[in-house]
């Protein structure tokens, strides 16, 4: 167990090492954080932490740095203490300053998320990671048909998750626009308000529905909503910030082509955020080696929830070197990830 100065040493030892990225020696802390005891006090602090684990002398340094151990504990006192999480609170107001003013244009939500990706990057200065809502359980509000031309049709699929998805099909025979309306209209009446889960099965029974004469047209119609259906059963994650990795590379240890191959296949990262049950406006974190996955190894991982009527639905995140900023960062999390959920919106 550490005492309340072997905890301050700590912090300031972290808060240090991530505004310089060099190892912080005893002198440095009496001269810069005004303690009130002596550098060999320092050093002594110093060395119990090292014994116990909390900081380590990176080769022949005279310096410290902090392990995985000791931003865990710094992390926590991050979240639970209040006169630390005022860090956090003082930067949210600013940052959902900066996300509203952008998102609440946005009402599509493929467009939102990639958005909201992109502003926590830029706010963080680390790669962004905002986990799709996973979709089967949404409901079509409406299904449109817009005539292109004779023989194309614009699909227009609308969901109660206020996500707008389109795909042009290709008729095989002509099409006017009187019976255009008249197919889109029997199509809506059938599928406005079911689930998109259970909705597969009613597609094929559909086209047997109409006249013979329709049946080829209204098969290619509803190929092309099965796909967009398709679509929202899928995993997915929008992911910015790539180029912040790249800054940062030496801090990864020789690891972040795999790191960011690991974002570019996406199945991992869902299921490392899935994993993990939030309590509201409670972020988590995940640090260095407590991660399973080794290509997250030398990565820090914080995150939030959003949610949809008081219920989860999915999470933010932001993925950078162990050393980073971790109240400023924490705050851009749970910014958006309150501007994000439903309720907030609200």
């Amino acid at each position: 167990m550490i005492s309340d100065r072997n905890m301050a040493v700590l912090q300031a030892i972290i808060e240090d090492f991530i505004a310089t990225n060099e190892p912080v020696s005893s002198k440095a802390i009496v001269e810069k954080h005004h303690f009130g005891v002596s550098s060999a006090t320092i050093r002594n602090d110093m060395a119990l932490l090292e014994e116990e684990g909390y900081i380590a002398a990176p080769h022949t340094s005279s310096g410290r740095i902090p392990t995985d151990k000791g931003y865990r504990v710094f992390v926590d006192q991050l979240l639970q203490a209040e006169a630390v999480a005022a860090e956090i609170k003082k930067n949210l107001a600013e940052l959902n300053r900066i996300f509203s003013k952008t998102l609440d244009q946005l009402t599509d939500l493929d467009e939102r998320l990639q958005t909201s990706a992109q502003l926590l990057a830029k706010a963080t200065g680390e790669a962004a990671v905002v986990q799709y809502p996973n979709l089967k359980s949404v409901s079509v509000t409406a299904i449109e048909l817009v005539s292109i031309s004779e023989n194309r049709v614009l699909i227009l699929l609308v969901t109660d998750s206020e996500r707008i998805q389109q795909h042009v099909v290709l008729l095989k025979k002509n099409l006017s626009a009187t019976n255009l309306t008249s197919i889109k209209q029997k199509i809506s009446k059938e599928l406005s308000g079911k689930s998109v889960e259970n909705l597969v099965e009613k597609l094929s029974s559909l086209v047997k529905s109409f006249a013979p004469e329709f049946r080829d047209n209204v098969a290619v119609i509803v190929s092309g909503i099965a796909l967009l259906l398709d679509a929202n059963k899928q995993d997915k994650i929008a992911f910015a910030g790539a180029a912040n990795l790249l800054r940062n590379e030496e801090q990864f240890s020789g690891s972040l082509a795999n790191l960011l191959k690991t974002f570019d296949e996406q199945s991992e990262i869902w299921q490392v955020l899935n994993s993990w049950q939030l309590e509201e406006a409670k972020p988590k974190a995940i640090i260095g080696s407590e991660h399973s996955i080794f290509e997250l190894s030398n990565s820090s991982l914080l995150f939030s929830g959003y949610s949809s009527q008081g219920t989860e639905v999915a999470k933010v995140a932001v993925v950078g070197p162990t050393r980073m900023n971790y109240p400023r960062n924490f705050a851009a999390v749970l910014a958006l990830s309150k501007l994000l959920s439903k309720e907030s919106e609200g």
